[in-house]
């Protein structure tokens, strides 16, 4: 339990123990918990959770900490509903799973999160906001008619191997899902910012302070790898409108040279990091006219053409393909995804300047997601059954959160935030409260994906307090539940307390909440339905309710 409602400076309260997490505690304590149920299906080879904690408690050794013990059935179905498939439980979906007394509940409800449509979704939406980032209602709009959210969602959904993902979207050439082509269209034909995008997302590096001279901090990145990168689609050109988007390449041009601070030139060279290089010979003074057609595969449908040399196919099979960077930068967002900050922190700074906090288990790991074929769910799961992803999140310690010692409370992200929120108030009319809009609205106050840190604002406060959105969606007229909070006369105010608390935070209200809560409806009793709706206010608004813990 992360924060009392009552008290947001509350350090985190501990929990008893239940019996799942002791015998859990076994399993881990004996070999590790056990890969699959009894007569039943799982991925092949399973990450070996027992082995991350292995590494975890090797670091918690040396650092002299201590780890937290693992959290109750109560706060992992939050967590873990929250991390899948981006809301809270229903209060039902707590109850049965509560109520479940299978030693293996935890991983059959992972599995079944995992598998479902709404996991699907949820992840398509941390890959967008990760690889497009917050925009704009219309460029919202633009790419879900070209395809993109599809595209996305449907790679989750089959499980796609996240290389082949990368394939698809860095050639972006498919003329049957043009939504893969949406990454390097929206770019808008700026191969720098093609650049600068691509070694943050796929490879988790930043090279920005490489445009000018060698990286200051990062020996290994240099300049010539932010202008290799720059050349290897500064022949990309954008073609049709927006709804079929497709990307021409030509077959020539795209040679320049750069310089550096000193005001030295050298040539722009088709190289990345680890010095994975293509040659290329320069043109001849009699090299053919950009619009031969020896030079190209197909040149029509309106200046799209495909080239016979491509420089984003070679960028693909000799520098992506295998890339290291490729599988580690990806295990590490994951990583943060699912523990509150990666194991190279921030997630796309992986450089000898940011150092790994357990450099061993990211090196095994990213070799190991890249031998299951760079399968996310296999990777997912594998890291919701660790004992590290199940700890407690209550600290009394000054323990740095690179230990990860206890679990990491993590800001729910706009989309998190808001679909919560439909889940508790239940509306009326759900297309009415959950459209375009709404989520961008959303998207420009509150936490992004894998954020540095997290601050609240004037911006969300003045959403919260004064927005119409949540003010009216809180109103019996538009929730099914608040109008049968108000309507059932003969609940007590205990009762009342008890079922706010449990649908919205997932747990029952202490002594002290239902003392003083208790006190301020009594003293409202001749405005109950005004004190109901304040009540609901505060607890979704609360710092608790807008935390995963």
């Amino acid at each position: 339990m992360a924060y009392s409602l009552l008290d947001t400076n509350s350090s985190f309260g501990r929990r008893p123990i239940g019996i799942h997490s002791v015998l859990l505690l076994a399993a881990w304590i004996v070999g590790g918990v056990p890969d699959r149920l009894p007569g039943q299906d799982a991925a092949p080879n399973p990450v070996n959770s027992g082995e991350i904690d292995r590494f975890i408690e090797a670091g918690w050794r040396e650092s002299k900490n201590n780890g937290n013990s693992i959290c109750d059935d109560a706060e992992f179905v939050r967590r873990l509903y929250l991390d899948l498939v981006g809301r809270v439980p229903s209060l039902v979906e707590r109850e049965s799973f509560l109520a479940d007394d299978s030693i293996h509940k935890r991983e059959q409800l992972i599995d079944q999160l995992l598998a479902s449509a709404e996991h699907a979704k949820h992840l398509a939406e941390v890959y967008d906001a990760i690889l497009i980032g917050r925009t704009s209602r219309e460029e919202l709009s633009k790419r879900t008619e070209a395809g993109w959210v599809e595209y996305l969602e449907e790679s989750v959904r089959e499980n796609k191997r996240w290389d082949r993902v990368a394939e698809e979207i860095l050639l972006a050439r498919s003329e049957e899902k043009l939504g893969a082509n949406w990454y390097l269209y929206a770019r808008k034909e700026k191969p720098e910012a093609i650049a600068e995008a691509v070694s943050k997302d796929f490879f988790g590096v930043r090279i920005d302070c490489a445009q000018c001279h060698d990286h200051p901090l990062s020996s290994e990145i240099l300049q010539k790898h932010y202008w290799g990168l720059v050349a290897f689609f500064n022949r990309t050109k954008n073609v049709g409108p927006h709804k079929k988007p497709m990307l021409s390449e030509s077959a020539i041009g795209g040679f320049s040279e750069f310089s550096n601070v000193e005001g030295e030139s050298f040539p722009n060279e088709l190289v990345f990091l680890g010095d994975r290089r293509v040659e290329e010979p320069r043109p001849a003074k009699d090299a053919k006219p950009e619009d031969s057609p020896d030079l190209y595969v197909s040149i029509d449908k309106e200046e799209y053409r495909i080239p016979k040399f491509s420089r984003r196919q070679a960028f693909i099979e000799k520098v992506l393909h295998d890339h290291p960077l490729l599988s580690k930068s990806m295990v590490n967002r994951m990583w943060g995804w699912m523990m509150g900050r990666g194991l190279v922190h921030p997630v796309d700074a992986i450089d000898s300047y940011h150092p790994a906090s357990h450099p061993e288990l990211l090196d095994w790991l990213s070799q190991d997601f890249a031998k299951s074929g760079y399968d996310v769910r296999r990777l997912i799961k594998g890291l919701a059954m660790s004992r590290t992803y199940q700890l407690e999140s209550s600290t009394s310690s000054a323990a740095d959160p690179k230990w990860f010692t206890y679990s990491i409370p993590k800001p729910l992200t706009a989309e998190m935030f808001q679909r919560s929120l439909l889940t508790v108030l239940e509306p009326k009319e759900e297309k009415k409260w959950n459209n375009r809009q709404h989520r961008t609205d959303f998207a420009k106050r509150f936490p992004d994906v894998l954020a540095e840190e997290s601050m609240s604002n004037v911006n969300q406060s003045l959403m919260l307090t004064n927005g119409d959105w949540l003010n009216h969606l809180l109103l019996p007229d538009n929730s099914k539940w608040t109008e049968r909070l108000i309507s059932e006369t003969s609940m007590s105010d205990e009762s009342l307390l008890r079922e706010v608390f449990l649908r919205a935070l997932g747990r029952e209200p202490d002594h002290e909440e239902v003392a003083r809560l208790q006190s301020f409806l009594v003293e409202r009793r001749d405005r109950r339905t005004r004190a109901i709706l304040d009540l609901v206010w505060a607890v979704v608004t609360s710092a608790e309710f807008r935390f995963n813990h």
